[in-house]
């Protein structure tokens, strides 16, 4: 596999599935500043419907420090994206009226 670990910043509709893709060859660290959805996640929990359990629970890895090539790590804390060589992010864009 490979050695670069992805930072995927934004664990909603767009971030999650595209962590996930990268994470069956890479090493992902996904990041969202919701600590309920953290949890969630690190249950195998995706409310959102973007991913069915036994895809979040066969590529979760429980600690931030894996040495595994690939897997998804999810965490709330900024100190465990320090080590990732590329950085994704994929946070809401609101629409207005102005689009």
């Amino acid at each position: 596999m490979y050695k670069d670990k992805i930072a995927v910043i934004g664990l909603g509709y767009v971030g999650l599935p595209l962590a996930l893709a990268f994470a069956e060859k890479y090493f992902v660290k996904g990041f969202d500043i919701n600590a309920k959805r953290i949890n969630e996640l690190n249950q195998g929990i995706d409310n959102t419907g973007e991913a069915g359990s036994n895809t979040l629970t066969s590529l979760l890895e429980k600690t931030a420090s894996s040495e595994n090539t690939s897997g998804i790590y999810f965490t709330g804390n900024t100190n465990d994206l320090d080590d990732c060589t590329i950085y994704i992010i994929a946070v809401p864009t609101p629409v207005d009226t102005a689009n």
